[in-house]
């Protein structure tokens, strides 16, 4: 069997030659005796293609597909979709690492036939979470998000991936709008119908999230934006906190309430994520209402820091 590893990537020179030498050395489960890694650079206007062509020198299995202008993530997927002939897929972005064991806990899952999609479990990098009030939003965030999707995944009733590390089966991958704002929830979306959708929590990657609030704001107005878009798209929503807040809101609150209970020191972390919740909702209903795109969105520029995880990250 053979795997496809997709790798969206604009402008990132410092981060994309540590994850190709990561993703080479990640495990994989014995079936998979073939890969190939699909980098797809956007627009890049600094060294991201020259390290990546330093690299495939080395490599035969690394292939890069280079786009003069920066068309959005939908674009770079449905290229690198064309162009894969992976059993499975893997959709990791250029700026996250996955930790020690990531690739093979997350097609682990595969092994059940009914399985269409899998996600990984994105936590903030270790050295550099920041301690600040935007950090902390962060890191309640993921949390949430965690332990809604163990909730989930064991009833069988996921219907979202995380961005930053996910899988699908090559027969379920699917051409994503070029308006498409969240293209993670979209492919969730449409894997569920051909299948289960399954949380893998061992399947760690770590990510730099925003250290202000301004731009923790931005990124969480942006994933709101394409939730709710995603119901027009794919007419279902993706299983996050702020759809189900709406449809299913026993269980968000059997959700807090669980969190509250686990961590009751920081419950002035939860109400403080809660009360940012509602300016987020009141942006996202705005940019509805003007018809905003987001296909294309601005860098967030607090993430891209160059990261040195080290430790438990590096392994």
């Amino acid at each position: 069997m053979k795997l496809s590893i997709v790798v969206c990537a604009y402008n990132e020179e410092e981060s994309i030659g540590p994850l190709l030498e990561n993703l080479q050395r990640q495990k994989v489960p014995p079936e998979i005796a073939d890969r190939e890694i699909i980098v797809v650079a956007s627009g890049c206007t600094d060294g991201t293609v020259d390290v990546v062509k330093s690299h495939m020198s080395g490599d035969e299995t690394i292939n890069l597909i280079e786009e003069r202008a920066r068309l959005g993530k939908a674009s770079a997927l449905n290229k690198a979709f064309e162009a894969s002939s992976g059993d499975y897929i893997v959709l990791v972005p250029a700026d996250v690492e996955p930790a020690d064991k990531a690739l093979l806990n997350l097609l682990t899952p595969f092994n059940d036939e009914a399985v269409s999609a899998v996600s990984g479990n994105p936590l903030q990098t270790p050295r550099n979470a920041p301690r600040n009030t935007a950090g902390c939003l962060a890191r309640k965030t993921y949390r949430l998000w965690s332990r809604l999707n163990r909730r989930l995944n064991d009833v069988d009733q996921m219907a979202h991936c995380s961005g930053e590390l996910m899988a699908l089966r090559g027969t379920v991958k699917s051409n994503v709008p070029s308006e498409c704002a969240a293209d993670d929830s979209y492919i969730a979306v449409m894997a569920k119908r051909k299948g289960l959708i399954k949380f893998a929590s061992n399947a760690v990657c770590y990510n730099i999230l925003p250290s202000n609030v301004a731009d923790y704001v931005n990124q969480r107005r942006r994933w709101l934006f394409g939730h709710f878009q995603t119901k027009k798209m794919a007419g279902e929503y993706p299983t996050v906190m702020d759809t189900l807040v709406l449809s299913r809101p026993r269980l968000v609150l059997q959700i807090l309430a669980e969190e509250i209970r686990e961590s009751p020191s920081e419950a002035g972390h939860l109400l403080s994520v809660i009360l940012v919740e509602v300016v987020v909702y009141l942006l996202s209903m705005f940019d509805r209402l003007f018809s905003r795109q987001k296909a294309i969105w601005p860098v967030i520029t607090s993430t891209k820091r160059i990261r040195s995880v080290g430790g438990e990250g590096r392994r």
